[in-house]
């Protein structure tokens, strides 16, 4: 599986929230299906999403690339370090990693 390409999908045909606070607010909630990880995520906002995904039983997937790669792979023009997921769509991201 090509997780850029599912990424890609996901924000073209599901719903989906970049950014941090809008994502740790939704993570919160028990409203996101799937997060995301830059691998180079602030360290204390990596562990604060670590925590609540764990918590709340949703999957966490470690983005291999920078924030500024998965922007690029989100479509954006801009660094994304926290991408979630609420509906997936057309996309088969949910398999890219099991809860």
């Amino acid at each position: 599986m090509n997780v850029n390409e599912e990424i890609r999908k996901a924000v073209e045909s599901g719903k989906v929230v970049l950014g941090t606070d809008r994502s740790l607010k939704l993570l919160r909630s028990g409203k996101v299906k799937m997060v995301i990880l830059a691998s180079n995520c602030p360290e204390e906002v990596r562990k604060e999403v670590e925590y609540l995904s764990r918590i709340s039983g949703t999957p966490l997937l470690r983005y291999p690339g920078s924030s500024s790669e998965l922007g690029v792979a989100a479509g954006k023009p801009f660094s994304v370090s926290v991408f979630s997921v609420l509906d997936p769509g057309a996309s088969h991201i949910l398999s890219a990693v099991e809860g």
